[in-house]
């Protein structure tokens, strides 16, 4: 209940009134500024969006790229609030097979990829190309678009009531760059016992993004810190390992 008011205030304070929804558009504009001699004053266009930059990059040192794309991206919000439409519709959930989410995992570097040179090779057109963003769609302009982009950004928020957070974990060039810059990350800070992945093996299969390993540990390039391992870790009810041990005390006692 906490997470999902605070994701509620992130979709009405920072995407719809404060405009605050990252895009890809911005670091390609630095980037470009960077090489070829211009400014960085496009930064400087909407100081709410770069609080929450500043907020993110913060985020990629103290614990990866789970800040912002867990907490504070007002459509991936949109799409974990979808999530939880389709389980009260009662539509199934899919999880695609772990060779096919691996391979899924690289259309947003090939996206990114894509967006990287056609901002150096055709810059007039690098905001045609970023409209692979359905971010402008359902966040800036309220969803008041032609009905292509209605259905773009439809279509994933329909598509993240049976897949969790679909766009976030395939295609999403932002989510990709993210992953990479979560690599500043300082710690592992997700706290993992021994028995995680061997036997135990639940913080895994209740990991919507699949983002745990056999062997327990936290991809933290795909995790976006929604906490239920967390919770599951420091849960005497909830986590196996704690399970067993109280109820090998209570034998001995």
């Amino acid at each position: 209940a906490i997470r999902l008011t605070i994701l509620a205030l992130v979709i009405g304070f920072v995407g719809f009134w404060g405009q605050g929804q990252l895009s890809i558009v911005t670091p390609l504009a630095v980037l470009r500024g960077v090489t070829q001699g211009g400014g960085l004053e496009v930064l400087l266009y909407d100081p709410f969006s770069l609080l929450v930059w500043i907020a993110a990059i913060a985020g990629f040192v103290l614990w990866g790229r789970g800040l912002f794309c867990g907490w504070l991206c007002p459509f991936g919000a949109l799409q974990e609030f979808a999530h939880h439409l389709g389980r009260r519709l009662g539509l199934p959930q899919w999880q695609p097979p772990r060779s096919l989410g691996r391979a899924l995992l690289w259309t947003g570097p090939a996206a990114l990829a894509v967006l990287v040179l056609t901002s150096f090779l055709a810059p007039q057109h690098t905001e045609t190309v970023a409209e692979i963003e359905p971010f402008k769609t359902a966040i800036t302009m309220h969803f008041d678009r032609p009905w292509p982009y209605l259905l773009w950004a439809g279509g994933w928020l329909a598509v993240s009531m049976v897949w969790f957070k679909g766009f976030c974990r395939s295609i999403c060039p932002l989510g990709a760059l993210m992953r990479l810059s979560g690599l500043l990350r300082l710690r592992k800070w997700i706290p993992r016992r021994v028995q995680c992945g061997s036997p135990c093996q639940l913080c895994k299969v209740r990991c919507n993004y699949a983002a745990i390993d056999p062997k327990g540990q936290i991809r933290y390039s795909e995790c976006f810190q929604c906490l239920d391992c967390v919770k599951i870790h420091d849960d005497p009810k909830l986590c196996v390992p704690l399970i067993l041990a109280a109820r090998q005390r209570s034998r001995a006692a």
